[in-house]
């Protein structure tokens, strides 16, 4: 598939979104997501710009982390010169990097998204097309200027905000329309065009001939509501951030089956649509990069060795996965903390700023602004996941992004569990230590840094209560007070990878280990346990069981020379004279 380049006009989204529609509106996130997913159907996106006003950046707080986040470049534009607003700066560093990779940079890319419907772009557009490319036009139905919708050779399709964001409520007959928008009369002009088709049709029909008729109007066709797939390539697959998504997918997952790996092809499958070839492999990398930096464990189980059918689960003992479901929990919880008196909170201000605040020792994100992107990365990963909500609203001129917890996903169950947050505090803080110290002892005011701004009023009974349930004990150094964990506790175990025991009590037959193939033994054929005698006697090795109906049932074994269904082989006894 050709290469995809992604220019985005984001004051033209930021304000067609505000002026065209009612209500909270959908996060800056998922507005991206939309948007790159819609190009990434075209091909591998290659180049990702947004540019953006300094008052718009001012006006919604989490249009940064998003960009961070799917991998954008940002680019902002200033818009105050001599005290005053200026208006049209975006559309003109639009054109000028489009014209740098266009002749310098990338002349090989073949695809150009350009999301934006102002007609100062008409000439971008020419130039593209006369160099053979395929342009498409994301845009908004009333901000869409007329010499884009009518001149087909400037572009090759035109996809409208309200079919890639159907969530948002638009308004056909938009307010306060900007003095520069082509839209204005569009009903008006509307109504006189098609007046006009209908009295030169009547009159075709006179003459009895075709006559010359008007000019053909190429209408922008309905598009249905898109499915955004749950991977988009955004950065290196060896990259921290993709490391971290990774492991929060298959812990996803896991969860959700209450099983402690999987194939890797099912968890394929079920995270990437098998149309998207993309994504697919991008997802591939990723696990190949995780299984070769530590952070997933993929072991064979049985005689298949195929790289498909390797049970893969994220590698508790690493610092990176450590710390990533650390950090997760914590948000998730403070978000349950927070609403607890309040349908939705503010998403910075209530969940973000406070958790930033607190300090770690060691760990791989270092320093309060690591640890704010390290932040911020988890908490878009579980809103593309679906475990966080958002929508935002309009609070004293700024755009604010309010949040709550979905009910019923598997990661707000998991990290709802009473030990979560003191279990996987001991698996971070053990991960950040020499691999010599195994006392397993951390320090009581470790546990009010970390999840004083998480527990709130809570942090004395979510502490109490664990050591009376026996999943950690107290225990003094000196004079300092501190906690060990119990790692054999049952609630140890289900938080730390042993996801079975989610459900109050173990699973009937233990999983096998896939640690080691299975034995031949176990893919012998076997007695059924309702074909056992009442005296409790097994039939010997050499007797073939009985069926129902008191007839023999041929045994099969697996011979060391043949296949399925082969008898003999080497090292077997004879069978005995009847």
């Amino acid at each position: 598939m050709p290469d995809v380049a992604l220019l985005i006009d984001w004051e033209n989204v930021y304000y067609t979104m505000r002026q065209h529609t009612e209500g909270p509106l959908p996060s800056t996130l998922s507005i991206l997501q939309a948007i790159l997913t819609k190009a990434a159907e075209h091909g591998p996106v290659r180049v990702k710009l947004a540019i953006f006003g300094q008052e718009v950046a001012a006006q919604d707080e989490t249009l940064l982390m998003s960009l961070e986040f799917t991998g954008i470049e940002p680019i902002a534009v200033a818009q105050r010169m001599s005290g005053r607003l200026l208006k049209g700066r975006s559309d003109a560093v639009l054109i000028t990097r489009a014209m740098k990779l266009l002749y310098k940079d990338r002349p090989d890319l073949d695809t150009w998204f350009i999301v934006s419907g102002d007609r100062d772009l008409n000439a971008l557009c020419k130039a593209l097309k006369d160099e053979d490319k395929h342009v498409y036009l994301v845009a908004g139905d009333q901000s869409l200027a007329n010499e884009l919708r009518e001149s087909p050779y400037l572009r090759d399709d035109v996809f409208l905000l309200e079919d890639l964001i159907p969530q948002a409520r638009w308004t056909r007959t938009g307010t306060g329309l900007r003095t520069d928008d082509t839209q204005a009369d569009r009903a008006e002009r509307a109504e006189r065009t098609e007046r006009g088709d209908r009295e030169r049709s009547d009159g075709r029909s006179r003459r009895g001939g075709r006559g010359r008729g008007g000019r053909t109007r190429v209408a922008v066709a309905a598009r249905p509501a898109p499915t955004v797939p749950a991977v988009v390539p955004t950065a290196d697959p060896e990259s921290e951030k993709e490391q971290r998504r990774l492991a929060v997918l298959l812990l996803d997952q896991l969860v959700a089956l209450r099983a402690p790996a999987m194939k890797r092809s099912d968890f394929v499958s079920s995270i990437v649509p098998l149309s998207e070839k993309e994504a697919s492999t991008v997802l591939e990398q990723r696990i190949d990069a995780g299984v070769q930096q530590g952070h997933v464990v993929a072991k064979a189980f049985g005689r298949s060795r195929a790289k498909a059918n390797l049970l893969i689960r994220p590698s508790m003992t690493s610092p990176l996965v450590a710390e990533t479901f650390f950090h997760l929990v914590r948000v998730l919880r403070r978000i349950e903390t927070v609403t607890a008196d309040a349908r939705r909170v503010p998403a910075v201000e209530a969940v973000l700023d406070p958790l930033s605040r607190a300090d770690q020792p060691g760990g791989i994100a270092r320093g309060r602004t690591a640890r704010r992107l390290l932040l911020e990365t988890l908490f878009s990963i579980a809103e593309v996941r679906g475990a966080i909500m958002t929508e935002q609203v309009m609070r004293e001129g700024d755009q604010i992004t309010m949040c709550w917890l979905a009910e019923g996903h598997p990661l707000v169950d998991y990290a709802r569990r009473p030990s979560a947050p003191v279990v996987h505090l001991f698996n971070f803080v053990h991960s950040t230590r020499a691999k010599d110290d195994t006392s397993g002892w951390v320090n009581a005011a470790l546990f009010a840094e970390l999840l004083a701004r998480v527990e709130g009023d809570r942090i004395d009974t979510t502490l109490r209560s664990a050591v009376e349930r026996g999943v950690m004990r107290s225990q003094e150094h000196g004079r300092r007070a501190g906690y060990v964990l119990e790692p054999t506790h049952v609630e140890a175990r289900s938080v730390l990878g042993e996801f079975e025991l989610l459900n109050g009590q173990q699973a009937a037959a233990p999983a096998p280990d896939a640690s080691r193939p299975a034995p031949i033994e176990e893919l012998e054929a076997v007695t059924p346990a309702g074909d056992v005698p009442a005296s409790g006697e097994v039939p010997a090795a050499d007797e073939a069981p009985a069926t129902a109906d008191g007839v023999a049932r041929k045994r099969t074994r697996r011979g060391s020379r043949g296949g399925r269904g082969r008898r003999g082989g080497r090292g077997r006894s004879p069978k005995a004279a009847s």
